[in-house]
């Protein structure tokens, strides 16, 4: 199998254990810290990373769009994704943010004129019907005071932010030859947004202990996605790596479900059920 395949299926993987990391990471830290010490670990890893495979820093106009996608992807949307974790679980989470795949290809319908194919409204439909399934009833219970309403919104919108930046980083990446440097400066031009919002709610000693640790973790593994992520999409189409990598509802299940003691989750046969509609409507939605 071809790298950037292989690197797609490992980037939904660890986007699944950081799901779940950063649930068990919720109980002790607020979410815009979670963000925000994500983002401190994740850029110097990411710019080391680069620096050592030998990269080049991306020419100003990819390097635009590299900052533009981290102010959106990175310090609102994964704010936004952390908030449905928080309100939901990860399982009922990871489902919600399953529709990217779909999403983007009726995005490039609407803006690229690309076919709309019957495979695609039928995966739509079905990956919409996990997405009810999943925020019905939730794997998780509250966290934070994030009720399920709230969840719920914070996880489609973030749905539509990674969906465009998908296409994005596909362009970026591809142009510049240089995805790792380009995520690093994603992460950097991102710091910002979740130190603003960390100045007015951070509690003094609430990151510290078993916290810091889960808060750590979660970024290595969820920054390691991110390089596999954009490292397969310049080497692969934007929608054929999505599918490895939109696997990761099915992944988030099968750990959360294992890591329950830990992650408080209780998945069920209909969490399971969403993830596995997810999936079936992402094939779909690419094959047909």
């Amino acid at each position: 199998m071809e790298l950037g395949y292989l690197l797609a299926f490992a980037s939904g993987f660890s986007f699944a254990l950081s799901d779940v990391l950063t649930r068990m990471a919720s109980k002790h830290v607020e979410r815009s810290m979670l963000v925000l010490v994500s983002l401190l670990v994740g850029a110097p890893y990411l710019w080391l990373t680069g620096v050592l495979v030998g990269e080049q820093i991306p020419p100003p106009g990819p390097a635009l769009i590299f900052a533009a996608i981290g102010l959106i992807h990175f310090g609102v949307a994964r704010y936004l994704f952390y908030t449905a974790i928080t309100g939901l679980g990860a399982s009922s989470a990871a489902v919600i943010v399953s529709p990217v795949i779909v999403l983007s290809s009726f995005l490039a319908w609407l803006l690229l004129g690309e076919d709309l194919t019957i495979g695609k409204v039928a995966g739509a439909i079905l990956v919409a019907l996990a997405v009810f399934l999943a925020a019905d009833k939730p794997s998780g219970a509250p966290l934070q005071g994030v009720s399920r309403r709230k969840g719920l919104a914070a996880g489609l919108a973030a749905t539509l932010i990674f969906s465009i930046s998908s296409v994005a980083v596909r362009y970026a990446g591809a142009s510049s030859g240089s995805p790792i440097l380009g995520a690093a400066i994603s992460y950097t031009a991102a710091i910002p947004v979740p130190l603003a919002m960390v100045g007015r709610s951070y509690k003094p000693g609430r990151l510290r202990g078993r916290g810091m640790f889960l808060a750590v973790l979660s970024a290595l593994v969820v920054t390691s996605a991110q390089l596999f992520r954009y490292t397969a999409l310049s080497m692969v189409p934007v929608v054929e790596a999505l599918v490895f990598i939109s696997l990761f509802p099915v992944h988030t299940a099968v750990l959360a479900a294992v890591l329950s003691g830990e992650s408080g989750e209780k998945v069920r046969l209909v969490h399971a059920i969403a993830a596995g509609l997810a999936v079936l409507g992402i094939v779909l939605a690419i094959r047909y």
